[in-house]
């Protein structure tokens, strides 16, 4: 078999999972692809070594891995180039606030946040890993934002309750996006997690608002009165971002 024909082979694999398939064993595998079970399991030994693909102990049963996550997340954002060239803005912003800092897009399709890069700050006590995580978009300051410079209809439904501080009426929601439009920032107090709160700001490339950079902690930290400060701060590192990206950094 060629090297061009098993690269194909494992693409077929990899594709014949779905969501009626989130499983396989070794010979459903093959069956579906037509193959000998042997050619199939050297095709899912390779996949599993590389991370597209994992394999429950218990079962056998093999099912995608993280490595295809991590290039879903890069596609999701528009490409590599946005992670990459984040990078150094986000350190400097999470050296500055000693706080995390995050890169975020829509997704699913405009009712999830996917947070594709992280910058941790100098403090122990932290609010862990994001990267790879998805989170509603109406409860959190990167969710605000990207829906405040979304074309077209901005409110999701329903609007879910994840604590007594979350926006559930539509206008006070709607209202809440106009107002981190025209301020250019947006804040969370405990509305998606109770001891959680964040502020973001939006990040421009040539077409518009490409994704939201933000920065969150623990409440003792991030006081409500520390916030605006924060925001300033956060807006800084994304006009940088947004220049590199080829955008203006305004589109309020």
């Amino acid at each position: 078999m060629s090297q061009l024909h098993t690269a194909d082979r494992a693409l077929q694999m990899l594709q014949a999972f779905s969501p009626e398939l989130p499983t396989m064993t070794v010979g459903r595998l093959a069956e579906l692809l037509g193959v000998h079970k042997s050619t199939a399991s050297r095709l899912a030994a390779t996949l599993l070594e590389r991370g597209f693909l994992e394999r429950d102990a218990r079962t056998n049963e093999f099912r995608l891995g993280p490595e295809l996550g991590r290039l879903g997340l890069l596609a999701v954002a528009g490409g590599i180039d946005l992670v990459a060239l984040a990078r150094e803005c986000m350190r400097d912003l999470a050296q500055q606030t000693g706080e995390t800092v995050n890169i975020a897009v829509l997704d699913n399709p405009g009712t999830e946040v996917a947070n594709i890069a992280q910058a941790d700050g100098s403090h122990i006590v932290g609010i862990g890993q994001w990267i790879g995580r998805r989170t509603p978009v109406h409860c959190t300051a990167n969710g605000k934002v990207l829906l405040a410079h979304r074309p077209g209809k901005r409110t999701p439904s329903p609007l879910t309750a994840f604590t007594e501080r979350t926006l559930t009426d539509p206008a006070a929601f709607e209202a809440e996006l106009v107002r981190v439009r025209e301020d250019g920032y947006a804040t969370v107090v405990g509305e998606f997690e109770e001891g959680l709160h964040a502020v973001a700001t939006p990040v421009f490339d040539s077409q518009g608002c490409r994704a939201a950079l933000s920065v969150s902690g623990p409440s003792y930290r991030l006081t409500v009165e520390r916030l605006p400060e924060l925001a300033v701060l956060c807006r800084q590192a994304a006009l940088e971002l947004s220049r590199r990206l080829g955008g203006n950094g305004d589109g309020r």
